[in-house]
This record gives structure tokens, sequence and C-alpha cells, in this order.
């Protein structure tokens, strides 16, 4: 049986790998190489600017949930610092990106080698958990607020059915502005149709599976009234993964 095929590699560091895990290692050493090569720099660090879904482009087997989900990790722990505050203009959905070069020789020098100990889960205390529950409150209720006013509805932030599908969503790694995005998105598509104005309520608009299909239409459609205004540039790299 043919085990290996004759294929470009996919090179990553194992001590890395074993401190931060194979996937996450390998978006790491992905971001490396497009800073090393088109890398742009402002105040005093090297940047390279991305969307999701040029991410997943490049890093072909992974979907934009994936990637999405791998960034806000790294992002979290701080290994990686990203940023919009370059992007031109306020529809510009894509960040600036840079490593942590200090962050990752701590990780190196550590003994650790376990994600667990690593990267342990936020605390469970009764303290910890009152906070979270309150914090995504706070979301639920900004987000069922945003709809209410973009789609001239009247959607209760405190109904069980909607708390649960928007706490299923924030906690598959998607942000509010995602929200935010979808629900601009389909207000734009189904609000004058009379026939389509029904869904906009929060079972459609963020049942999972629905969430990320539309989510990717809302990003496409801001990626092509990007190219309005900036010059397409040929990235002949784009797809491969070093």
């Amino acid at each position: 049986m043919k085990l290996l095929v004759n294929e470009r590699h996919l090179f990553i560091s194992p001590n890395l790998a074993a401190r931060i895990g194979v996937e996450e290692a390998l978006f790491l050493q992905q971001l490396y190489y497009r800073i090393e090569t088109q890398g742009v720099k402002k105040e005093g660090n090297i940047w390279y600017r991305q969307t999701y879904q040029g991410w997943s482009k490049q890093c072909f087997y992974w979907n934009t949930t994936k990637v999405k989900r791998l960034i806000t990790k790294l992002e979290r722990y701080k290994i990686i610092i990203s940023s919009d505050q370059f992007n031109r203009f306020n529809t510009d959905r894509s960040k600036w990106y840079r490593i942590d070069y200090e962050k990752i020789n701590q990780l190196l020098y550590t003994e650790i080698y376990t994600q667990e100990e690593l990267f342990p889960e936020e605390n469970n205390s009764p303290e910890k958990k009152m906070k979270s529950n309150s914090d995504h409150s706070n979301e639920i209720a900004n987000i069922i607020h945003y709809l209410n006013e973009k789609a001239k509805k009247n959607f209760n932030n405190h109904s069980k059915t909607n708390n649960r599908l928007i706490k299923a969503i924030l906690k598959e790694g998607y942000t509010v502005e995602d929200c935010y995005l979808v629900i601009d998105e389909q207000v734009r598509n189904w609000k004058n149709d009379p026939q389509m104005n029904k869904y906009l309520r929060p079972i459609t608009l963020f049942r999972p599976g629905n969430f990320e299909s539309y989510l990717n239409d809302a990003l496409t459609r801001q990626q092509e009234n990007d190219f309005n205004f900036e010059p397409v540039v040929l990235d002949f790299d784009e797809g491969e993964c070093y």
C-alpha cells in the first residue's frame, strides 16, 4: 500500500506542534511564510493582510469555519496578533496578522507538552461561569437588538430558543460582528420581499447550517465590493501551504 505521495510537503516544527497542536503549528508556519514573502512593515512590525476566506483558499484542506477557529485560538493566547486598524475602508473585513516571536520562544523553552496544561480552559469556578454567562447575555441582547432595528422586528432577547441558537454560534468561534454581517446581508436580500421577509428571524438566521452559508455569501459580497476600490494583486502562490 502506498502511504506517501510524491507531492509538495507540509513543514512544521515538531517541538512547536507538541505544545500548541499540529494544525495550529501548520497555520502558524503558513503565516510565517506569508510574512516573510509578502509582509508589509507598519508601525515597526511586519504584517500580512488576509481574509478568512483567503486563508481557506491558501490552506484548501480547511474550510473557512475551521480557519477561523484556529486563528481565534492563536489570537486568544497572543501567539499571533491581529488588527484591522490598517484597513482603508470600514467595509473591509480583512485583518492584518503578525507573529509574537517572543511568545513562541517562551513556549519552546517550557517543558509543558499537553495543550490542556499549556492552554488551560477558563476557570470553572462559579464566579467565572457567572461572568461568562453574563458576557454572552450581553452579546446576545446586542445581536437581537441589532436584528430588531435593521429588520423592523420585535424579537425577545430573553427567549430561550433565541439565546440557545446565538450562544451556539458564538461558541463555534463566530463573533458578534459576524452576526451583524449576516443580519445586514439577509435584510438586504429579504426585507422588501413579502415572501422572504418572514424569515428574518433568529431561528432562520442563526441555525448553524444556515449561518455559515449566509456569512460566506456576505463575505464574498464584501470582497467583490473591495475590488472596486483596490487594484487586484495576483498571487501565484495562492492555494499552496509550505
